[in-house]
């Protein structure tokens, strides 16, 4: 958690710095470079309870090569996920300059463009709090901005994600109801072409009146865009902050079941920034799983900390013609958490609930009809609204509220809402006006008598199991290195109960059949990967020896230990792991009074983004080398300005030196091949430029002037269908140090 503090003093002092307002970006669309993106509304890439979508973040704070992000997608797990690229915003307030992306209209069309060419589903955020890379348009049409450019341009292009959006507003020069007003603007946008805005909400003491449900209240043309284009919206519940966490999690849940967000979702981070709570990236599979299958959530957005549990940049490797190249990898957490747990969503271990089903489930929804009063009575929650039902009884509420575990699985999450929109939010069977609270439960214990009757009991012990159907969620809510046990009467496997004691960490999924158990545990410690936990399993009233099946699931993990014992109709199962494992248990008893109505999950996968017409982009950062003078992770850094991508390649002046990349088209043809170059104070030649092993042509380079003055060197060449090889290499001495900024294909 060291990087997670470091990163959180970042944020704080970006927080409280004084700094100059969003500097000033290209605003008009350029010109088309495919315009092939149709119009009708459309949805590009549908998201629902069978079509359900993982965004994986291509994020600025780990320097990533993105065609190198996308290879470490694993084939099954990819048609689901949509890229993020993620401008995340560092900004520096002393210089008031960027230091990471310095020109987030270009990073982003550049990375675009590679996730165009690879086929697969993009969308960009550019801002991470109240700062953005790109301005806001309170009062205007995006028509003809660089927003349209990107869905005109890109037939893979999904819309705009919108990070952390409850501080740094003042900080930034930026009105929060403005920012409100431009989404309204890109809803209306994004419903046009078939996109989708995604927004993740988390709170603090000092942000209750710019929460969504408050922008509902204070804004109409979000309230009205909300209406008009809730399928393009989707809402994400973000675990940064610990304080107003079970009230951020019923204000979202509550805009997607009262019918104005069309699907919602979690943006897991490390929570604990502003408390002293260790969490790990499992932990976050208790609120993800819960999500899922009791709330009706359809996205993963995450894991937010890239550089810490996504992906890094690992040691060059050299290739056969001695050439460097840079590396990438995952974390272990990210393959062994978030990517499988994923993967059993898809496998259909989980059927996620449609909207109607869950408003059936839920029952109760509460209305925020107050007006007066302190912030927190006007656009919060009920302050006891979760006290004595599933918030942990050593917690507090709204400010005071720090952990999102929950003791019990009874209840489901409690929505809160601004009104109900539509038809189905008015299913609800039970609908309260949050001003009348105070009447009707004078006491916790008569809200909690009123729950019970709704919400009969179904299990006993401190473990946390929630049910939908045939399917659990299960896991520990105790503090780390407590054990948690609960018993499970059966509703649908003819044996008594399932008994379970899991260890810190573990989360799992049990799904219940007549004859069988199928089920799912999870607790990959990423900082202790070689310890083994003990999970144990009692089944009761067994009609015979059950029999047991087992399968790691975990990539680079110990291998885990099951040993199973068996007598008087009680089957024991201890599983000793670090790591996901799916175990079925084929087990039956006697009983008969059993539900036969199993959960069945019909997952589509999605379809493919239309080919891709438009230019290429190769940023020389990610270039193969040697001899060269230096690879430019991070521009900002430098005294160079005006690149393209986050850095650029200082080729140097050696006899030798050497770069090549590896670009790809549709077909075969002759294409333009334009070289974006910078040569401070001569001409140069001497450079030999090849494709596919053959020289095309000797090369020779104008100067171009002061020391951020980029210009292209262009040339028609030969290309093959599919993946080709081009080489500058420098034959002698060159007069003045070379720099390279990218390669664009066009044809």
């Amino acid at each position: 958690m060291k990087l997670a503090k470091i990163f959180a003093l970042i944020i704080a002092i970006a927080m409280l710095a004084c700094v100059l307002p969003i500097s000033t970006v290209v605003v008009e669309a350029s010109s088309s470079s495919s315009g092939t993106a149709s119009s009708d509304g459309t949805l590009r890439r549908v998201v629902s309870s069978e079509s359900p979508m993982w965004i994986v973040h291509i994020d600025s704070w780990n320097y990533p090569d993105p065609d190198a992000i996308i290879d470490l997608i694993p084939e099954d797990v990819l048609p689901y996920v949509v890229f993020n690229i993620a401008l995340s915003v560092s900004w520096d307030s002393e210089t008031h300059e960027w230091s990471l992306v310095e020109d987030g209209y270009e990073t982003a069309k550049s990375w675009l463009r590679t996730c165009a060419e690879r086929g697969v589903w993009a969308m960009i955020q550019p801002s991470s709090g109240g700062r953005s890379h790109f301005p806001d348009y309170p009062d205007s049409s995006l028509e003809g901005t660089f927003f349209e450019e990107f869905f005109v341009d890109y037939p893979n292009f999904l819309g705009f994600n919108y990070c952390e959006q409850f501080w740094g507003y003042s900080e930034a020069g930026v009105d929060v109801e403005d920012r409100y007003k431009h989404f309204a603007n890109l809803l209306e946008l994004c419903n046009e072409y078939g996109g989708y805005l995604v927004v993740s909400w988390c709170g603090n003491k000092w942000v209750s009146a710019i929460n969504p449900l408050a922008m509902l209240k204070q804004v109409p043309e979000f309230e009205q865009a909300c209406l008009d284009y809730t399928e393009n919206f989707i809402l994400c519940q973000k675990y940064t902050s610990t304080s107003y966490i079970q009230d951020m999690e019923s204000i979202v849940l509550g805009m997607y079941l009262s019918g104005y967000c069309g699907n919602f979702g979690v943006r897991y981070d490390e929570t604990g920034w502003s408390g002293s709570t260790e969490f790990t990236q499992s932990t976050g599979l208790s609120v993800m799983l819960e999500s899922f299958l009791k709330s009706g959530a359809t996205v993963i957005d995450g894991p937010e900390l890239t550089w810490q549990d996504d992906f890094y940049e690992t040691s060059t490797s050299k290739d056969s013609d001695g050439y460097s190249e840079r590396q990438w990898e995952s974390y272990t957490q990210f393959t062994n958490v978030v990517t499988d747990m994923f993967r059993k969503v898809i496998e259909g271990a989980i059927c996620i609930p449609t909207r109607e089903e869950v408003i059936a489930d839920t029952k109760v929804v509460i209305i925020q009809d107050v007006s007066s009063g302190s912030d927190d009575n006007k656009y919060s929650t009920y302050p006891t609204l979760f006290e004595g039902l599933y918030q942990k009884d050593d917690d507090g509420n709204l400010t005071d509220n720090h952990n999102f575990y929950k003791p019990t699985g009874r209840y489901p999450t409690i929505p809160t809402v601004y009104a109900l929109a539509d038809d189905i939010a008015e299913q609800f069977e039970v609908q309260i006006l949050q001003s009348t609270i105070s009447r009707r439960w004078s006491s916790i214990s008569k809200k909690v008598a009123e729950f019970n009757e709704l919400f009969p009991e179904e299990y006993s012990g401190n473990i946390y199991a929630g049910r939908n159907g045939n399917t659990w969620v299960v896991y520990n809510p105790l503090d780390t290195g407590k054990k948690a046990t609960g018993t499970i009467p059966f509703q649908y496997n003819t044996a008594d109960s399932i008994k379970l004691t899991l260890s810190t960490y573990t989360t799992g999924i049990i799904n219940e059949y007549a004859d069988s158990l199928e089920i799912y545990l999870n607790n990959y410690d990423e900082n202790n990967p070689t310890t083994r936990t003990t999970d144990t399993i009692v089944i009761s009233g067994c009609s015979e020896k059950p029999t047991i099946t087992y399968n790691n699931r975990g990539v680079d993990t110990v291998s885990s230990i099951v040993l199973t014992s068996y007598k008087d109709g009680v089957y024991t199962v201890k599983v000793s792991h670090n790591g996901p494992i799916d175990i079925t248990i084929n087990v039956s008893g006697s009983n008969t009074d059993r539900s036969t109505d199993y959960n069945v999950s019909n997952i589509v996968e999605p379809e493919s983004p239309p080919t891709y017409t438009g230019d290429r982009q190769y940023e020389a950062e990610f270039y193969a080398y040697k001899n060269i003078s230096k690879v430019v992770k991070n521009g900002a850094s430098y005294d160079i300005r005006n690149y393209y991508g986050q850095g650029y390649l200082i080729f140097g002046t050696k006899s030798g030196a050497s770069v090549k990349d590896t670009v790809s088209v549709n077909s075969s043809g002759t294409y333009t091949l334009n070289i974006r170059y910078l040569l401070e104070n001569s001409n140069v030649s001497g450079l030999a430029l090849y494709v596919n092993g053959k020289k095309v042509s000797t090369i020779s380079l104008k100067k171009t002037g002061s020391a951020s003055n980029w210009d292209y060197y262009t040339i028609d060449v030969p290309l093959n269908s599919g993946e080709n090889t081009i080489t500058l290499t420098a034959t002698n001495k060159l007069a003045d140090t070379l720099y390279l900024d990218c390669m664009i294909i066009s044809g």
